[in-house]
């Protein structure tokens, strides 16, 4: 089994056009985790947890199957603590992986046997499931010449 630090893991994956900004970002790593997933032909679980006072949380329920990815939003608690628990109470905790860069969690979980990946070297074995496929790219600044003319057009809103 893999469990994954969401946010952790979209705060680190600005190559794939994923950030802590957009308002679904949720929805785009699950699709990157599915994706990925199905490329590799991959059959073990994956749990991804997010903490419920980032995202949307209040309208949704609290665990789920979406793509084929498990979600757990933590309440009361953040994810942290959540994977640290789920680690701890697993009857084989050396057979899970966790994705995550926060050192306190990576600590945690190795007293429980089980192993701790970084979220950049997960995301660099992503990278490497899609050798064709270019990295998402931040479009470049407008120009001076397109801010004018762009003014120009819809105005500056003064």
């Amino acid at each position: 089994m893999r469990i994954i630090d969401g946010y952790n893991l979209i705060g680190a994956a600005g190559e794939f056009g994923l950030d802590l900004s957009q308002p679904d970002k949720e929805e785009r790593l699950l699709r990157l985790l599915a994706a990925w997933r199905a490329r590799r032909r991959g059959r073990e679980p994956l749990l991804v947890v997010f903490d419920g006072h980032y995202g949307r949380l209040a309208t949704g329920p609290r665990r789920y199957t979406h793509l084929g990815v498990g979600v757990e939003w933590a309440l009361g608690e953040t994810a942290d603590a959540v994977i640290a628990r789920k680690v701890r109470s697993a009857a084989r905790g050396r057979e899970i992986e966790v994705v995550t860069s926060d050192e306190q969690v990576l600590r945690a979980i190795s007293s429980s046997g089980a192993k701790g990946i970084r979220s950049q070297e997960f995301l660099a074995g992503i990278s490497r499931a899609f050798p064709d496929e270019p990295a998402a790219e931040k479009p470049p600044a407008p120009s001076a010449a397109e801010v004018s003319k762009w003014l120009e057009v819809f105005g500056d809103g003064r």
